[in-house]
C-alpha cells in the first residue's frame, strides 16, 4: 500500500464504544492505512475477534470511499 497521497485525501471514520456513544474522527487515507497494517500485525482473543473484525471491515469502506 502506498501512502503518498496521504496528505491529499481524509475521512470521517464513526466509531461506538460499548455504551454505543459515537465519536467522528477526520483521518488521513495514510492513517485509515496504518490503522489497518496494525490491526493486522496484532493478535486477539476470543470476543476480541469479532469486534476488531467489524472495526477492519469500517476502515476498508472509508479507504474505498477515498479512492
Amino acid at each position: 500500500m502506498s501512502l503518498r497521497n496521504k496528505a491529499t485525501k481524509s475521512s470521517k471514520v464513526e466509531i461506538k464504544t460499548q455504551n454505543e456513544k459515537e465519536v467522528t474522527l477526520k483521518l488521513t487515507k495514510g492513517e485509515l492505512e496504518a490503522l489497518l497494517i496494525g490491526l493486522g500485525e496484532a493478535t486477539f482473543k476470543g470476543r476480541q475477534v469479532e469486534s476488531v473484525y467489524k472495526l477492519v471491515v469500517k476502515l476498508q469502506m472509508e479507504i474505498e470511499k477515498l479512492k
